[in-house]
């Protein structure tokens, strides 16, 4: 019994661990690469970002987002923020121009946000010198974590997906599906405390041992 309660905790750690591990990678954002002193002063502009999207029949269609650059930037990142509810693009030494439209909508996008701002990657790092970079972030804010693809060209950058009702019905249900593995987890998280419990921290009752026999004396008339 002992034994199949220890195998039934093992096993529970090491999902729940996995599942933590996978979602703090998630919400981790990547370091950028230090920047050469040739690029020092290269600044990259985001003029624009634009929607194209094209119907495809069926309630299908194709959808492009696509940042306007003028030139490549020293680096940039992508990843979907679970906490913001947003796909994300980190734009190194870039900074916003001035016609920018801060408003993108296309289902699943609900909005957009476009922000600058400054950070110091040595800024962890004491005795280096301070390594200052313009980052631009825009902000998608969709509550799907979708697929897209990201092409590449001269002063553009593209995220390409496919949308139609029949995914968003598939991602709402997989949404679905894990809000009710919570209970699931909480049950099994009481089932493995109990397993420790009875394990480790139940102590065995104190045996009644019964009272040593007197020996026969006579009794004194």
């Amino acid at each position: 019994m002992k034994l199949s309660a220890l195998c039934f905790a093992v096993m529970f750690m090491l999902a729940v661990g996995s599942s933590f591990a996978q979602y703090e990678d998630l919400v981790s954002p990547p370091d950028a690469p230090t920047r050469l002193a040739e690029q020092e002063s290269v600044i990259c502009t985001l003029e624009g970002v634009q929607i194209l999207k094209k119907e495809t029949g069926d309630g299908n269609k194709d959808v492009n987002v696509v940042f306007l650059l003028t030139q490549k930037p020293s680096s940039y990142f992508n990843y979907y923020d679970p906490q913001k509810k947003a796909v994300v693009f980190d734009f190194y030494d870039t900074r916003i121009g001035e016609s920018i439209i801060d408003s993108v909508r296309e289902p699943p996008i609900t909005t957009s946000k476009v922000e600058s701002f400054k950070i110091d990657l040595n800024k962890e790092v004491e005795g280096l010198k301070p390594d200052i970079r313009d980052v631009v972030r825009v902000s998608l804010y969709t509550p799907f974590d979708f697929g897209y693809d990201i092409q590449e060209d001269e002063g553009v950058i593209t995220m390409s997906f496919k949308w139609s009702g029949r995914t968003e019905t598939k991602l709402k249900r997989q949404k679905s599906a894990f809000y009710w593995q919570f209970p699931l987890v909480l049950a099994v998280a009481g089932g493995a405390a109990f397993a420790a419990y009875e394990l480790w921290l139940k102590k065995e009752p104190a045996s009644a041992d019964p009272l040593p026999c007197c020996p026969d004396h006579p009794i004194d008339p």
